[in-house]
């Protein structure tokens, strides 16, 4: 009968080998849930990059996993090198069961003939052994738990600023809606605080005219956290009217736009996109030269952080038909 310590010494060599393989095989389960916990933390709270916290914590554990497995390697060669396993063998078989075992073996095959020397012994003393399951569980659920708790508080910040974020996006939409209200036909906005959108928000009046047509539109659009991006201007053209006609029907339309949204207290990504719009000289000649099926596209300004363009939309005389818009627009963005 074996003393307490070479019986613990049996059952701490029959799991050698088998943490060693939970080891190696729980790398790709951590590395799922890791992947798993960025797409949370990203996709669905909004947040961007990885921590530092995070960064090490999955690095650590998964270096940490594969030291654990070259450990119980190192630690079942040197097991079966060692005087005291070869007393319990002589003293449970008669003699050393593999003298030369730890000969030419790769880490591998030590590990599963300490384990299989293990079981022999523990089924010849009488040795219960312990149960597989509960190693497995401790080496596949333990990584994984604590990588949860490293991304806990990376949640709870990401929540928080998406929570914020929206608020702040919900506040300004609803300052351009009310300035919108007074001086068009309806508006459309976007709800941050229904749906998140990391892509960002848009607000945007329209005008019609008595068949309810929309004849002149103003869009406004934001980022994630509620910051002006963009605004685009737009009025439609009549091809039954002169083209001097339409130009003053878009100069009037877009001066009128304007006015409505010069004084809203927002946040701005770049300076200048509350500034008046006007239609540049080059664009006013070339669709005066011009015709009502060729675009135009002339830019206002390319420099610093705005970028702003004016164009004119258009179908090719061939494919115009009843559906089509032909329409004079503005465009002033924020350069990323």
């Amino acid at each position: 009968m074996l003393s307490d310590n070479k019986a613990k010494l049996v059952k701490k060599c029959y799991l050698v080998p088998k943490i060693a393989r939970y080891s190696l095989l729980s790398l790709f389960p951590t590395g799922a849930a890791a992947i798993l916990l960025v797409m949370i933390d990203n996709i669905a709270l909004g947040s961007n990059g990885l921590g530092n916290l995070q960064l090490i914590a999955i690095s650590s554990i998964m270096i940490a996993e594969g030291i654990l497995t070259i450990a119980c390697g190192l630690s079942a060669k040197a097991t079966l090198r060692s005087e005291r396993w070869r007393a319990i063998e002589r003293e449970t078989h008669g003699g050393p069961v593999c003298p030369d075992s730890a000969s030419g073996l790769n880490v591998f095959a030590l590990m599963d003939l300490l384990g299989s020397s293990a079981a022999a012994i523990a089924h010849k003393q009488g040795i219960a052994l312990p149960r597989q399951g509960r190693a497995a569980a401790a080496v596949f659920l333990a990584p994984i738990l604590l990588l949860v708790l490293a991304f806990t508080t990376r949640f709870i910040d990401s929540a928080a600023q998406a929570s914020s974020a929206q608020n702040s996006a919900a506040q300004t939409l609803s300052a351009f809606q009310d300035a919108l209200k007074s001086g068009v036909s309806y508006v459309m906005a976007d709800d941050p605080l229904e749906r998140r959108q990391d892509s960002g928000y848009q607000v945007s009046g329209n005008v019609t005219d008595q068949d309810g047509d929309i004849v002149a539109r103003i869009s406004i659009e934001t980022d994630s956290q509620g910051a002006v991006d963009g605004v685009v201007y737009t009025a439609s053209v009549d091809i039954e009217k002169t083209a001097q006609e339409n130009l003053a029907f878009a100069d009037e339309n877009i001066d009128r736009l304007h006015e409505l949204i010069a004084d809203v207290d927002a946040p701005q990504v770049a300076a200048g996109l509350f500034n008046k719009p006007q239609l540049p000289a080059e664009f006013r000649e070339s669709f005066l030269a011009g015709d009502y099926y060729t675009p135009l596209d002339v830019d206002l300004d390319n420099t610093g952080d705005l970028r702003a363009w004016a164009t004119f939309s258009t179908d090719s005389r061939d494919e115009f038909d009843e559906y089509s818009s032909p329409r004079i627009s503005i465009f002033l963005q924020a350069n990323r």
